[in-house]
């Protein structure tokens, strides 16, 4: 599934959840492909407009699982973004 209510792609989406989301709502981010972990739903554009246009930057922490050996090269990768 998409962490999005939108897509050109046919995919499945948060709208095709059977739950009757409130008018307006939008997920604040998203979860990549393959990706697990908490998705902020909500109505309130002033939270988005704090966290993703903010001048004052916030600290963000992932946790990365992996499947194989990672080279130096991609773990620099990895840290650097």
């Amino acid at each position: 599934m998409v962490s999005q209510f939108v897509s050109t792609h046919d995919v499945s989406l948060l709208g095709d959840l059977d739950f009757d989301f409130p008018a307006g709502i939008h997920a604040v981010g998203r979860l990549d492909n393959h990706s697990e972990g908490l998705l902020i739903l909500t109505t309130n554009k002033k939270l988005t407009r704090l966290l993703f246009l903010s001048d004052e930057p916030h600290k963000r922490t992932y946790l990365v699982q992996v499947n194989n050996i990672v080279s130096a090269e991609n773990l620099k990768r990895l840290q650097t973004g």
